[in-house]
């Protein structure tokens, strides 16, 4: 037993008749608006077949969990769409891939329950403006996090169960979605903040030879080098104007550290 879900539809496939007379029966007896022949039935929505659409459902979903073991995600409007169901021939129905979405600092992560090269393909090209790697050995997908869209595209991708040859059934725990989106929502925003900050202290990142996109232990390791150099105790046997300038230059460098310590402080 297979359930495939589009934009438009949820198709049940089986290649088990008595299980499609089952679910066909169900469908002549409750909807009104039915078409189909001995291997197809479909069921179009009507407004007022809303409960016994959702009680289809909910069978269709008790069925599948005993048969797989598994829930059916997305369910929540599925009554609204086209049901369709269908008898296959025995050994014709679509590979089954069961797909975990997970989360990790910014990363989103797919693990496969086998590996599907083929699969891990079609996501990274799914995903194509997006940094993205497949982990053969522990068949997990993982794509960074770029903006809201990302988000936009996972909820799309895992909507549908249909992707190239296979059938694929998601699993999202949506509390976690909700706290990933709003994690990366107000990392967002505290970049924003960084970045807009880091121009009015652009002067302090050209004094240590650095620039806003560095890490913290780079702007550090600069300033080390800088204050090596440019310490007074090193120029105290030369010219009163060499030595004017070297402490000029040390407490600008140590000016220069100390604000954009603060900066990358406020930023953790």
């Amino acid at each position: 037993m297979q359930v495939v879900q589009t934009l438009e539809s949820v198709s049940v496939n089986t290649d088990d008749f008595l299980m499609f007379k089952y679910f066909q029966d169900l469908i002549r007896k409750n909807f009104s608006k039915v078409i189909g022949n001995k291997n197809k039935t479909l069921s179009f929505f009507v407004e007022n077949e809303i409960p016994q659409r959702r009680y289809f459902l909910k069978l269709v979903n008790h069925k599948y969990k005993k048969n797989t073991g598994n829930q059916i995600d997305n369910l929540a409007f599925a009554h609204y769409k086209t049901f369709k169901l269908n008898l296959a021939q025995a050994n014709t129905l679509k590979p089954v891939i069961f797909a975990k979405i997970g989360f990790a600092q910014k990363n989103i992560l797919i693990t496969l329950s086998s590996n599907e090269k083929m699969f891990a393909v079609y996501l990274e090209q799914y995903f194509k403006d997006h940094k993205s790697m497949y982990d053969e050995k522990n068949c997990i997908f993982s794509v960074e996090y770029k903006d809201d869209n990302t988000l936009n595209l996972l909820e799309i991708l895992a909507s549908v169960n249909e992707h190239l040859k296979y059938c694929v059934d998601f699993t999202i725990n949506e509390t976690q979605l909700l706290e990933f989106r709003n994690k990366m929502k107000n990392k967002a925003n505290t970049n924003w903040k960084f970045n807009a900050l880091a121009k009015l202290f652009e002067n302090y990142f050209q004094t240590l030879g650095c620039n806003s996109s560095d890490d913290f232990a780079t702007i550090r390791q600069n300033y080390l080098n800088l204050v090596k150099i440019y310490h007074p105790d090193r120029h105290q046997g030369k010219s009163k104007i060499e030595q004017a300038y070297c402490r000029e230059e040390f407490e600008k460098i140590q000016l220069a550290y100390e604000s954009l310590k603060s900066l990358y402080k406020n930023n953790t």
